[in-house]
């Protein structure tokens, strides 16, 4: 394709020295596009200001001129940007107010440079970001994903609006508006990418929690599972519980985290929550063992200790030790901290490892033998004892329930 040359631009400089108002609509937007194209920002910039001040119905080179501002004072890296941020933002809002978000306008790549450039300050000043995406029409950004000339596809704009807008939502308290922007979200036909999808589920579901809103909160969370971005669903389900009076389900979430996580160094954080869990039953010997392993796995961190002392029994015992010791202390007084329940099982598939156990008037309670607390066969008609924890069925889309914590009373005897 033949490249084309510059247009000459000597008449109109001409003509625009003598009377700028003289120029119609087409020659404005000629002579403003012209400059941009060739590189004369600042030339492009003096002569669209010129004719904003004119007033004589010219609207044609506003864009041409929105977009000199842009290449002059917007696209530019964030050094440049930092230096004169007063500038910055004052061109940016000179853009916006002058141009629509149409087609050929600068209106939409001002705005998406001014969100990079929060995102990129630390700590991101969300209000200041929310007050810029509600400039944008969202019904009107484009849907479809982004592919790049190397054929990787990436987040739409309209998707990118609805992940921001919901997140700064959020962080600003406006939980009302985090769940009116997360309902939209998912009321589009929009194809997700990265986590964008379970990031606007859990911000929604923070929200709930914020708004009071707990059953709706619990059915997000246990549907969001390990998908959770920020970790699996235990911390958000404990904190979610321990706030709302709901002790005991806390705590059921507690242990089994603790039975599933196993011996680590690396897990004071969990060990103390635990602590504290004993602390509320009467139970000496278990509280002991619980406060040993702490003070332990403290000492082994190089963490101070002074302001703690252990049982004297376990002055010479290391924290892994402690921990199988406590282990089995914990798992023989679960009812001191937890509801448990008896059963009978029902079904049980070896190969599978998976069965049921019989519930009156209920549907049967689903339960893995790798939820069982100590390594033992399982046998159809065996009496257990177990705690009911609420789950998700994604294939049924529900809440739902399933057995953990397992021990067998009785192996192979009816249960009545």
């Amino acid at each position: 394709m033949e490249k084309r040359e510059p247009k000459d631009l000597t008449i109109y400089r001409r003509r625009f020295d003598e009377d700028p108002s003289s120029f119609n609509d087409f020659q404005a937007m000629d002579y403003v596009r012209e400059l941009k194209n060739q590189g004369l920002m600042d030339d492009a910039i003096e002569v669209g200001r010129t004719f904003l001040q004119i007033d004589e119905g010219l609207t044609g080179f506003i864009n041409y001129y929105g977009y000199a501002l842009y290449n002059k004072f917007i696209n530019i890296d964030e050094k440049s940007i930092n230096e004169k941020e007063n500038l910055f933002y004052s061109i940016v809002d000179e853009i916006l107010s002058i141009t629509k978000q149409e087609k050929y306008s600068p209106y939409e790549a001002t705005i998406n440079k001014v969100t990079r450039h929060i995102l990129n300050t630390k700590p991101v000043d969300y209000a200041k970001l929310a007050s810029y995406l509600d400039k944008l029409d969202v019904v009107a950004l484009n849907g479809e994903p982004f592919v790049n000339k190397d054929g990787k596809e990436f987040e739409s704009k309209k998707e990118k609006w609805y992940r921001l807008r919901v997140r700064s939502a959020f962080e600003t308290g406006d939980y009302a508006k985090c769940v009116e922007a997360s309902n939209m979200a998912f009321s589009q036909s929009l194809k997700w990418h990265y986590n964008n999808q379970n990031w606007i589920k859990y911000y929604r579901a923070s929200a709930l929690v914020k708004l009071e809103r707990y059953e709706e909160a619990e059915n997000e969370f246990l549907a969001l599972g390990n998908r959770i971005p920020t970790g699996d669903a235990f911390e958000v389900l404990y904190s979610l519980y321990m706030n709302t009076g709901r002790e005991k389900e806390a705590y059921l979430n507690l242990v089994y985290k603790f039975f599933n996580e196993g011996y680590s160094i690396d897990k004071l954080d969990l060990y103390e929550k635990v602590l504290d869990m004993v602390k509320t039953g009467k139970n000496t010997d278990t509280i002991a063992l619980a406060n040993a392993l702490v003070y332990k796995l403290k000492e082994e961190n190089d963490m101070d200790v002074s302001d703690n002392e252990i049982d004297e029994a376990y002055v010479n015992r290391d924290s892994s030790s402690l921990y199988d010791r406590f282990y089995n202390q914990l798992m023989e007084h679960l009812d001191d901290y937890i509801d448990r329940k008896e059963g009978r099982v029902a079904y049980y598939n070896s190969d599978k490892e998976f069965g049921s156990i019989y519930v009156h008037d209920e549907d049967n309670l689903f339960f893995r033998q790798s939820d069982y607390i100590y390594d033992e066969e399982v046998e159809k008609r065996d009496v257990v004892e177990y705690s009911v924890m609420k789950t998700y069925d994604a294939k049924k889309q529900r809440a739902s329930t399933k057995a953990i914590l397992l021990k067998t009373i009785d192996q192979a005897r009816s249960y009545d």
